[in-house]
């Protein structure tokens, strides 16, 4: 048993010093269509990150190390900022049971998947509910994402994992007046 788990630790060592020290392809990530739905208190936003984890992302997800996904919401209106949100969601994949364990700061839910498609479904999905107030009138709601610096245990500087997605944080707006939404 420890021989079978000292060989995944080696692969995955082998995998992320390949990414590290190789050349990468990168993504090019964009929002799909957001969406926004008016409640009697909170207003609902949902949109998805789409071909954001591609190619090298792989490696860095098997890697065992925690890899944070940063989500911002902004409500504006004209150029006052009425509300700005930050969301932060984690996944971390455990070589002992072969899990990715998500944390998931935008729904408040912890969750443990087997399937590298599953995690990456649920790690691009953004959805919140905000506490809003009605007379904000007309206001553009905004999604930015974008990726934190992560210590891997074979270098002895912090990644910028910003670097997979070409220096792009993507981005998505959608305007929408709160007074005649029901």
């Amino acid at each position: 048993m420890f021989e079978a788990l000292s060989a995944k630790v080696f692969t995955t060592l082998a995998s992320v010093s390949m990414f590290l020290f190789s050349s990468y392809t990168g993504n090019d990530p964009g929002f799909s269509k957001l969406t926004s739905r008016v409640g009697e208190n909170y207003l609902q936003v949902q949109t998805k990150l789409e071909n954001a984890f591609t190619n090298d992302f792989s490696d860095v997800f098997s890697s065992g190390v925690s890899i944070p996904v940063v989500y911002k919401l902004s409500i504006t209106s004209g150029k006052s900022t009425l509300l700005e949100k930050r969301f932060i969601n984690r996944v971390r994949y455990d070589h002992t049971k072969g899990v990715y364990f998500l944390s998931l700061e935008t729904t408040n839910r912890e969750l443990e998947l087997t399937s590298q498609a599953q995690m990456v479904a649920q790690l691009s999905a953004f959805a919140c509910s905000v506490p809003y107030n009605r007379n904000w009138g007309k206001v553009t709601v905004k999604v930015e994402a974008s990726l934190s610096s992560v210590r891997f245990q074979q270098v002895k500087e912090p990644v910028d994992l910003m670097v997979l997605w070409k220096y792009h944080k993507p981005k998505i707006s959608n305007t929408l007046d709160l007074k005649q939404e029901s």
